[in-house]
């Protein structure tokens, strides 16, 4: 029985925008092949030869200009990253916000990208996971190489080598490699052998081998959810640890860099040293890929464009082993980014790399393969074609954008599957919610983000009547003040969890009630569900610290995981808006998310210091006043089901009787909605886990939309 275009529930041309590099499965011989080659060649100077290698210079950073919005920037980006496959360190660079804390940003989007897997199965190896393995095993064969009288020393190298390349998970026969290396690491006779075979590859970690390679040992060694790595985290983002901490992992005190009432000049600084490290350390493994998109967004601040003029400077200068790519729409770049980028920073990038449109060929071959890939007939695909569809659209073209194209193809779905004048586009309230559920599909979406954020008390609370938004002067934590003639409302924004830090915080917001006698005053700090909670009921002098500034106003926000998908919503569907992604400006955009977010923007400036803490919070759309945490607290690095551990690690997946059985129901349906699918489970609070499945099987795709999301079966080599 053959099928009809009203036989497919869902679009196949609808999801037209690339959210996220991994997700690009298919692309239409021929289009922007030169530029996917020209970036591919650039990366390739950096790897020559197997590793270890010396620490290579960074090339320019690559420009790659789109004519006009939806010629395929972020689908490069997804090429890309699976032509170099496991040859690059992968990370994928949404926009920071905080000018004076933009290597902490890029260094937090780092850490995330990196525990993203290298291949979209269950139990694959993470990216951090291969660089811990692929380091530490070169470095135990350089160790082992230079021993004498070791015997079978060189079946040994050969054998630390080959798993230095493959970085697959210790198992039963590696895990005693890394074991030993362990012990000889923390043996003060064996650390300067060690430190001195890294320094004559060119390895220079600052005096900080030792914690470098502790850290990747307790990475590589430590199960994903286990404390050792928890804290080896802690460390790479640039956070002070507890005493207790360096002593599991045995760093001494002078490794503990960041001192708890860091200022954030000081964390952007050793930030930055972070990613020299990494990048270092990449000579031992694989090369990073750099990729900054959604560049649209830095024009709103002279002050970001500047921001990222000076790190474009300074990846090209202090940075090894690594290729820069930097993705945009060429009128918003000539207008509004290049002007403000000084000179000789413009000397870092690399001549433009042009997009290309797609021409009628290759239109052609990517609307059959979306149509093939919902299984539509050839009487569907006939139909489709009929008429001169396609050949109208190219009347007097050579070529056009990707984008235009699939939206125009979506256009001439709906007309087949319901005849009739064609629909309006649709309100930003369905793309928003559109939005939410995309963020909520993807676990690299619903991680713990400053920058979304701080652009959202900063760019959607400037929507209130009457209010003033500023950086506040000479304060070392608060970041953003809303001011009105009678109050102000302060937000920090801290991810970490140690105690003299959160009680400093405290410090601030009681400095900052009692500067005007009168003035209400009230200081926020927002924690997501994948943070460690805080306060912990062990820090006695510091909650005595916090219950007295909530006296003053002061509230640790505890968001929900909805209230996380919805602010990170936000600032995607506003991102899009300004790419030209979907048919609202930025400015339209947004009024209407001011608007949404008009009840929760009142509660945060108007809620009275002696509100409750403990009490639940609500979606972040409905108005409902956030809610500060209580000393109840989770045991540190405990997730309640369903969410994100504090370091990063998967979130709950469904376990394998669940699994084949939702393999069995997509399988058979083919696109099924998720409901339907939790209703099969018998269980509607497995919604997160079964997206964290979804994410990671190859089989398996969601595809959101503005009600539900449908989960689709893909038919893989």
């Amino acid at each position: 029985m053959s099928r009809r275009v009203t036989d497919i529930a869902v679009n196949p041309f609808e999801d037209d925008v690339v959210r996220e590099p991994r997700d690009v499965s298919f692309s239409v011989r021929g289009l922007n092949d030169a530029p996917l080659s020209r970036l591919n060649r650039e990366f390739s100077a950096l790897d020559g030869g197997p590793p270890p290698r010396k620490p290579a210079r960074a090339k320019k950073a690559q420009l790659v200009v789109s004519p006009d919005r939806g010629y395929g920037k972020s689908h490069l980006l997804g090429r890309l990253f699976g032509k170099l496959g496991r040859r690059a360190t992968k990370v994928y660079l949404r926009p920071f916000q905080d000018p004076f804390k933009a290597w902490h940003s890029i260094l937090l989007l780092t850490l995330q990208e990196l525990e993203q897997p290298d291949e979209a199965r269950r139990g694959a190896p993470r990216q951090i996971e291969s660089l811990a393995v692929g380091t530490l095993a070169h470095v135990a064969a350089d160790f082992i190489a230079d021993l004498p009288n070791y015997k079978d020393a060189a079946g040994a190298v050969a054998f630390l080598r080959k798993l230095g390349a493959e970085a697959t998970l210790p198992d039963d026969k590696t895990r005693p490699w890394f074991e030993w290396l362990s012990g000889r690491i923390l043996d003060p006779r064996d650390i300067g052998k060690l430190t001195t075979r890294m320094h004559l590859r060119g390895i220079d970690l600052d005096g900080r081998e030792q914690a470098w390679l502790i850290v990747l040992a307790a990475i590589a060694l430590d199960e994903r959810a286990g404390e050792g790595r928890r804290t080896a985290l802690k460390w790479l983002r640039a956070e002070s640890l507890e005493p207790e901490e360096l002593d599991f992992l045995g760093l001494s005190a002078a490794d503990n860099e960041v001192r708890a009432d860091a200022t954030a000049q000081e964390i952007n600084d050793l930030s930055f040293r972070r990613l020299q490290g990494l990048c270092l350390l990449a000579s031992y493994y694989r090369p990073f890929l750099f990729c900054f998109d959604q560049t649209e967004f830095y024009a709103s601040d002279p002050a970001l464009v500047r921001t990222l003029g000076n790190c474009i400077d300074q990846l090209y200068v202090d940075l090894r082993n690594h290729l820069t790519v930097i993705t945009t729409n060429q009128g918003n770049w000539l207008a509004e980014i290049l002007p403000r980028i000084a000179h000789p920073q413009r000397d870092r990038l690399s001549p433009e790399i042009m997009l290309e449109g797609i021409k009628i060929s290759g239109a052609r071959e990517l609307i059959c393969a979306r149509l093939s890939e919902y299984d539509a007939g050839d009487e569907v695909i006939e139909s489709f074609f009929a008429d001169g569809w396609l050949e109208s659209l190219f009347d007097r073209l050579n070529e056009i954008g990707v984008r235009d194209l699939l939206m125009r193809a979506a256009e001439r779905f709906r007309a087949l599957a319901e005849p009739g004048p064609p629909p309006p586009p649709p309100p930003l309230d369905d793309l928003f919610l559109l939005q939410v559920n995309d963020v909520r599909s993807k676990q690299a979406l619903i991680a713990y983000s400053p920058d979304a954020l701080m652009w959202f008390v900063k760019d959607v609370g400037k929507g209130q009547p009457g209010v003033t938004v500023s950086r506040p002067a000479h304060r070392r934590y608060v970041t953003v003040e809303w001011a009105w003639p009678d109050r102000s409302v302060f937000f920090a924004f801290e991810g970490g969890d140690h105690w003299h830090r959160w009680g400093s915080i405290a410090k601030e917001a009681v400095d900052l009630a009692e500067a005007i006698p009168g003035r209400a005053v009230r200081t926020y700090v927002f924690r997501t569900p994948d943070l460690p909670k805080v306060p912990r009921p062990s820090w006695t002098g510091t909650n005595k610290q916090i219950a007295a500034a909530e006296q003053k106003g002061f509230a640790i926000v505890a968001l929900t995981l909805d209230q996380v998908c919805e602010l990170h919503a936000a600032r995607e569907l506003y991102s899009n808006a300004l790419q030209g992604n979907i048919p609202y400006s930025g400015a339209e955009t947004l009024a209407f998310l001011q608007a949404r977010f008009a009840p929760l923007l009142k509660s945060l400036a108007e809620r009275p210091p002696s509100s409750p803490a403990g009490s639940p919070p609500q979606p972040a759309g409905n108005g409902a006043a956030p809610a500060a945490t209580s000393n109840e607290q989770t045991p540190a690095g405990q997730p309640a089901d369903g969410q994100v551990m504090a370091d990063g690690a998967a979130a709950i997946e469904l376990d394998p009787k669940r699994l084949r059985l939702v393999l069995e129901t997509v399988r058979e349906q083919k696109i099924v909605d998720i409901a339907a699918v939790l209703g099969r489970l018998g269980d509607e609070t497995l919604r997160d886990p079964l997206l964290r499945s979804v994410e990671l099987h190859p089989n398996l795709k969601a595809h959101p939309g503005p009600k539900t999301i449908f989960l689709q079966w893909r038919n893989t080599p």
